[in-house]
């Protein structure tokens, strides 16, 4: 199961399932030793110095042992566990690819909750990385490549360089630009990696970089990674960089994808059952200044028989069917 869910070889309720089966307190000793036995299986683990920046990374992004998990499961409703487990899965694979290069000098970047951060890369290069959002680079570019690694969301200015071009790598898909500005949004807890072009142009890889497709300004590429299928968009730019700019924009999006983004936003973890939640899809913005109250109680009467109670820092979600 483990090795299905990694190779995205699956379809239907299988994701649902896994997830739910993955954090369960049953056979959890017996899920460690599978997991430890296909992470060390993989060529380029051995790199040195692969463990403790294993470990640096679970902390940087809060995720310890396994005694500090069941502590977790406690606290927290299954389904925002299992999107913190899916983001260790998919930090595997990130120091899988890391591991293939061989830098020992990787910087780490991890933004927690309701933050965003400016960092300047080596060449000068501009990234905007989002909340929940982790970035890994070099302190210095060698060889023939600028390579990054993402997990979450960025926004790229890249410093044009012919002879060097700009790699943007994640666990699914792979962008290569020269000089061009463009956001990426790879959460492992989210089937559909997406990169939009905002200036420049940028070749897409994906489908493990068997398939590729090249971006002109205002294109999106949205590929998803159960399905294996991909759509060009041209989606409303305003839209894409809200974020940037502290905006809140959803479009058509579920009550399930709504309050994973806002779980990003805000510092609270949103305790509920997804079966309690419509089907429907909503329309919400939210401008900069607006209170997690505002949003919350906006929120709660477009959707109609929810309310919300905070405790500490969770916010349970109550049908009122």
């Amino acid at each position: 199961m483990i090795s299905r869910y990694v190779r995205h070889d699956y379809t239907g309720d299988f994701d649902r399932d896994f997830r739910s089966w993955l954090i369960a307190d049953e056979h959890a000793d017996e899920k460690d030793r599978e997991l430890s036995s296909l992470w060390t299986s993989v060529d380029g683990l051995s790199t040195p110095g692969f463990s403790q920046s294993l470990d640096r990374m679970r902390r940087l992004t809060g995720i310890g042992a396994r005694t500090g998990m069941r502590r977790m499961r406690r606290r927290m409703a299954w389904m925002s566990m299992a999107a913190a487990i899916m983001l260790a899965v998919s930090t595997i694979s990130v120091y899988m690819l890391l591991g293939e290069k061989r830098s020992d000098n990787l910087l780490q970047a991890y933004i927690p909750k309701a933050e965003t951060s400016d960092i300047t890369l080596p060449d000068g290069s501009r990234v905007l990385v989002n909340a929940q959002s982790t970035l890994l680079y070099p302190s210095e570019f060698t060889g023939d490549t600028r390579c990054v690694y993402l997990i979450g969301e960025a926004d790229f200015k890249v410093v044009p360089d012919a002879d060097h071009p700009f790699i943007v790598k994640s666990a699914d898909m792979q962008v290569t630009a020269l000089g061009t500005e463009f956001n990426v949004a790879a959460y492992p807890e989210v089937e559909e990696v997406v990169t939009t072009l905002l200036s420049g142009k940028v070749l897409v890889e994906y489908d493990e970089l068997r398939s590729s497709q090249v971006l002109h300004p205002n294109q999106q590429l949205v590929y998803n990674k159960r399905t294996r299928t991909s759509a060009v968009n041209f989606p409303d730019m305003n839209d894409v960089t809200a974020w940037q700019r502290g905006e809140i924009v959803f479009r058509s999006l579920t009550p399930d994808e709504i309050f994973t983004r806002l779980g990003r936003r805000f510092p609270y973890t949103f305790v509920y059952s997804p079966h309690s939640l419509k089907h429907d899809r909503f329309n919400l913005t939210f401008g900069p200044d607006a209170s997690f109250e505002e949003v919350m109680s906006i929120t709660a009467l477009v959707m109609g028989d929810l309310d919300y109670r905070i405790e500490d820092d969770r916010c349970y979600l109550i049908s009122r069917q």
